[in-house]
Order: C-alpha cells, then structure tokens, then sequence
C-alpha cells in the first residue's frame, strides 16, 4: 500500500509541476535574453577564432585616444576565454525569468542603467591606475542581476554536507564565481563593477525607477523585433502568419481529451506570509498557492507570469 501511495503521488507531482514551471523553459516572453544570448555568443566565437578578442576590451587610449567608441559596446558582449562563454551565456539564460517578472522595456531599462553605471566605474579604475586592464565580456549584465537573483528567487530545496548549509542556488553562484574568475585578475573588475551597479540599481537609492523607455523605440521594437508584444504566439503557414490564442501558463498543456483540472488546496498561512513578504499581495498569493498544492517556487512563477514584477 505504502509503494502505490509513493507512486501515486509522484505520478500527482509530475502531472502538477508542467502546469504551472517557476522557470519554464525557452525564450518565451524574453525577446531581449534571447537577442543578449546569441548575440554574445556569436560575437565571442567570432573573436575567438580571428584570435582578435583585443579589440573587444575597453582602453582608454584606443577608445578616447584614437576614437574607437565600438569598444564601449563590445566590451559588455564578447567573452575572450572558452569558459566565460559556456557559463556566462548559462547565466544569462538562467536570468531571463527576470525579463519574465519585469516585462521587457522595465528590463531593457535595468539593463541599460546597469551597463552605464558599470561602465563608469571601470574607466575610473582605468584613470586612476587602479588596474591596467579590464576583460571584456557581459560581466556588468550577469553580476548586476545577480542582486536580484539572491534576494527575489527563492531555494526550492534546501540540505546541508559536514553540517554546512546549502540550496540548490549553490550551483548557480557557483557559476557565477568560475565566470568572475575566468580570466582573473582583469576579469574580477568588470563582475564587481556590475554587482555594485545592480546593488545600487536594486536599493533604489537613486530614481532609476523613473527612467524609461521612449515611446519611438518602444514602437520600433515593437514593429520589427516583436520584443513588447505579447498577444499570442505565431505559426507559419504557406509564407503567411496568423494569430493563436496566447497560452494561459497556469493550465497543464495536453495534446488530446478535455482540459485537465487542478485539484485547488487550502493555502499554508506559512507560505502565504512568506509571499507576501516577497512584495505579492495577499489575495492573489492564497490563490496561487492554492493552484500550485502550496509550491512557493511555482507560485512564485505563476504570479510573475501572470501579473508580471
């Protein structure tokens, strides 16, 4: 009785969890990680095999001296080490459910504001002779988020080795350390650089909440990269599109049969203070839970998903 039980409520578990994924896979509904992924990937494969990475990395005197501004982009996109490239562009797509939660311009404006801060802070170190040189890369972009990371997303499972305690978020600063550390020294400037501008950002000491976006290029990203869009997906047919119905990602996908239903629990107070301590309301935190059978890590998802940060 006790073996049908376990393999009842696994069998539960694996129909609930597609239903409503804290992080559901793809790009969906995050144009610009997707746009910042392939960009950097491409753009450090491409140096790497001209070997002219060099040309990448912010100079004072190539960039001001002889006016080669590029270097004020590139600096933030192209990895110069095999390893920077594998895990950084791991962590960038680990960080697009913050695209999710804050919907694309207010992200695209985080994004901006933390490049700006970065990038003042590593000339400054430049001027000062603080360091000769800083590796390029989007280090600003990854450790500005990371900020965000620590304080918004939740451990789902939490366990401990020789009385030490860990979560499954281990892993994720894990990478972010070997990323930091990929071409060390010149590499441990442009990460701290970026955390202190995403801590920053994310105090809200100064109004950066007030910035955004102009009304043209919300419209021209609109019109050509379909980046605020969120009507529904596309499906080719014959050279055209038509519009489908926009999913509802807090129901089960099937293929076949009638819709699945979602037994609905009592919320754990508990959990639902905990929650709400995330900045949720109350009302729509008892909901959640009460459609993801008391899963904070779901909730969490479904609410971001849903309402949006």
């Amino acid at each position: 009785l006790q073996i049908s039980q376990f393999f009842r409520a696994r069998w539960a578990r694996q129909e609930l969890l597609p239903a409503v994924p804290p992080m559901a896979p793809g790009f969906g509904k995050a144009p610009l990680s997707k746009c910042l992924c392939l960009i950097s990937a491409g753009a450090s494969i491409f140096a790497g095999l001209a070997n002219r990475p060099d040309l990448c990395g912010l100079d004072l005197h190539h960039t001001f001296s002889q006016l080669q501004l590029w270097r004020l982009v590139t600096c933030h996109l192209v990895f110069s080490t095999p390893s920077g490239i594998f895990f950084g562009i791991m962590l960038l797509y680990t960080f697009r459910e913050f695209e999710r939660r804050f919907k694309t311009p207010k992200f695209g404006v985080a994004i901006l504001v933390i490049i700006t801060l970065s990038t003042i802070m590593q000339i400054c170190l430049l001027a000062l002779n603080v360091t000769k040189a800083v590796a390029p890369g989007p280090f600003a972009i990854i450790f500005g988020l990371f900020p965000f990371f620590f304080s918004e997303i939740p451990p789902t499972a939490k366990g401990g080795l020789f009385f030490i305690p860990m979560s499954d978020k281990l892993f994720t600063y894990a990478f972010g350390l070997q990323v930091m550390f990929s071409k060390y020294p010149s590499s441990c400037w442009p990460s701290l650089c970026g955390l202190l501008a995403g801590m920053l950002y994310r105090s809200q000491l100064l109004p950066f909440s007030k910035i955004s976006l102009p009304d043209s290029v919300k419209q021209f990203c609109a019109r050509n990269c379909n980046c605020f869009n969120s009507s529904g997906r596309r499906r080719r047919r014959r050279g055209g599109y038509h519009q489908l119905p926009a999913a509802d990602p807090s129901m089960p996908q099937q293929l076949f049969g009638p819709p699945p239903t979602i037994p609905l629990v009592q919320p754990d107070p508990t959990r639902v203070q905990t929650l709400v301590g995330m900045g949720f309301d109350e009302d729509q935190a008892r909901s959640a839970l009460s459609r993801t059978q008391n899963n904070v890590e779901a909730a969490v998802g479904l609410l971001g998903a849903n309402a949006g940060w």
